[in-house]
């Protein structure tokens, strides 16, 4: 038996080998990605972050981005309740999550907004109910909340879509700073609160939510990420001993929150499994986001999650619900500079079309945004440095972050959120405490180029932004977004793209999988190019996506080939689809064989 310092060294000298292997990794990748790439202005980072000089708001240069806030015309109502006071309540920061969802089934997706609540007076005593906006054309929306029964009092945090039932009405779930809730989709336009009955009334500080099938058992499992430990009668932070302006305290100070994780047993009924699935980590979790996907290539769903001031998690999926802590070792754990970040909401695509599927994860005011390109069995390597997210990323504090291709030229561009959390504007002068929105174009996987300046008027206007939610919601196959903020109404962006390029939408419908396939990848084969997409699980902050894959026909009006592999594990194509009415609806049983 090897003593305990022969096992030190050994362990050391194997991680030593790990790294180095890591770095080499990392640098010749780098050295590929440099070759006709834009090089970053050496140092001109740490100059912005010293004051010495600012970013370039110059107008964009590249065509098709504009987008048209249509929030004050499209019969939105809506300010969430709850935000910044004077009191710095950790439960003021993250505002409402928002879900881009069709609950009615009439093939324009509708709106929903959590909504917050006060400790001096509550949501309920302020009649502030998180809302359901049913979609009337036109982008116009209907105030449809009591109604449908969805009227709820309490701190809503994120919210996520799916039909767990497999009934083909998708069912809404709510995240929330105490219990959360669960209402099934009753199709007819109604809801029924079924919290108790399917046992997910959970009352930890739930953050973000996602239903995947995580176990292949053809029905929808939930995902729940869990925060730190706080209450109202905790001791509250200020700027400075000598200041009694409040701030929002550091989660470094509180203990963090198990995630939990509710296997879904068919019959309306979940049991949480967290401890016995390997996901119960308390002390170093305090999530704020999660992604679901395949991010290994093996078929199973895994899940990442985004942790505020502690290392990231990467549940690898290893069958029969048991998942591997495996964030460090496949290089996603990380900031790209070796330190925990503060990490806020998650974005996913295969940015560079390279068959894998990245993420990026926005972070904190002078941390990057952490772009992390995936290799396939190399693991992750850090690329926000390669593709110039460093210099654009480091003054803003990022929330909401996620991936779409805004000018349909098939490569996943990027939006961010921005805002602080800490207003010192009183002590402070000059403070940025109201940041600009970004979007960002990506050229051709190498670069992604601020355009937020020539994008929209929306663009020039400072806030709060927090959750932002992707879907078409025009149906006019380019991906528009709606935008939570605090202290300030909601925004749905249209999105005027101009070029000569068409967009389609792809609907997957589970018969023996699940109905709705979330997390699940497709690849599409169009041109001689292949496309890894992705049905939305998670993503973004606190948001719940339209379930619909947007990709670009350039000049054409079919497809050449999808291939979809389902949550049972089976695969089938179909080729040569015709994209009639820029949509698609691919019926599981309905393809041919695929020959892998």
């Amino acid at each position: 038996m090897a003593s305990p310092i022969t096992s030190r060294r050994r362990y050391l000298i194997a991680g030593s080998l790990l790294l180095v292997a890591g770095l080499i990794v990392t640098n010749v990748w780098r050295s590929q990605r440099r070759q006709g790439s834009e090089a970053t202005p050496e140092g001109i980072t740490d100059r912005v972050l010293r004051g010495e000089t600012t970013i370039s708001e110059s107008p964009a240069t590249a065509a098709g981005f504009r987008f048209t806030n249509v929030a004050s015309d499209a019969g939105i109502e809506f300010e969430y309740y709850g935000g910044p006071s004077r009191d710095g309540n950790m439960t003021e920061q993250n505002g409402g999550g928002v879900a881009v969802f069709d609950f009615d089934h009439d093939g324009t997706p509708d709106l929903f907004f959590a909504n917050g609540s006060r400790f001096d007076k509550s949501a309920a005593a302020a009649n502030e109910s998180s809302r359901l906006y049913r979609a009337t054309g036109n982008l116009t929306y209907g105030d449809v909340t009591q109604t449908a029964g969805l009227e709820s009092f309490g701190f809503g945090m994120g919210t996520c879509a799916g039909d767990f039932d497999n009934d083909g009405f998708v069912d809404l779930f709510l995240a929330c700073y105490g219990r959360n809730q669960l209402w099934r989709n009753n199709g007819d336009g109604t809801f029924a609160d079924i919290t108790d009955a399917a046992g997910v009334g959970d009352d930890s500080w739930g953050t973000s939510a996602a239903f995947a099938d995580l176990d292949n058992d053809g029905f929808l499992d939930l995902y729940v990420v869990n925060y730190v430990e706080w209450s109202p009668n905790d001791e509250p932070c200020t700027i400075s001993d000598e200041s009694d302006v409040r701030i929002i305290c550091s989660p470094m100070t509180r203990s963090g929150q198990s995630d939990l994780l509710f296997r879904n047993g068919g019959d309306g009924v979940f049991s949480e499994v967290g401890n016995a699935a390997g996901i119960d980590l308390a002390e170093t979790g305090k999530g704020l986001a999660l992604s679901v996907a395949d991010f290994n290539s093996d078929g199973l769903l895994d899940v990442y999650v985004v942790n505020d001031t502690t290392k990231n998690f990467l549940f690898l999926n290893k069958s029969g619900m048991l998942f591997e802590e495996s964030a460090v070792r496949m290089g996603a754990a990380l900031s790209s500079n070796g330190v925990q970040g503060a990490g806020m909401g998650v974005g996913n695509s295969d940015y560079d079309r390279n068959g894998h599927l990245d993420l990026c994860v926005s972070n904190f005011q002078n941390q990057a945004n952490d772009l992390y390109a995936n290799l396939g069995d190399a693991g992750f390597v850090p690329a926000n440095e390669e593709t110039g997210l460093d210099l654009v990323s480091r003054p803003r504090l990022g929330f909401g972050i996620l991936f779409a291709d805004f000018n349909l030229d098939r490569w996943p561009d990027m939006f961010v959120a921005n805002g602080h959390i800490w207003d010192k504007r009183s002590v402070i002068p000059d403070y940025e405490y109201l940041m600009l929105p970004q979007v960002m174009q990506n050229v051709e996987g190498r670069r992604f180029k601020d355009v937020s300046a020539g994008a929209g008027n929306y663009f020039t206007k400072r806030g709060l932004g927090r959750s932002v939610a992707v879907g078409d919601l025009d149906n006019d196959g380019d991906p528009d977004l709606v935008i939570q903020h605090l202290s300030a109404q909601p925004a749905i962006l249209r999105n005027d793209f101009s070029g000569a390029a068409n967009g389609v939408s792809i609907e997957l419908i589970g018969t023996v999988s699940a109905r709705q396939p979330l997390g699940m990848s497709i690849t599409v084969l169009d041109d001689g190019e292949e496309f890894v997409l992705r049905v939305p699980s998670g993503d973004s902050f606190q948001a719940s996506h339209d379930h619909r894959v947007l990709h670009s026909l350039g000049d054409d009006s079919a497809i050449g080939e999808i291939k979809v592999k389902w949550s049972i594990g089976t695969e089938e194509v179909w080729r040569n689809v015709k994209a009639d009415d820029r949509e698609v609806r691919l019926i599981e049983g309905t393809g041919l064989p695929s020959s892998g």
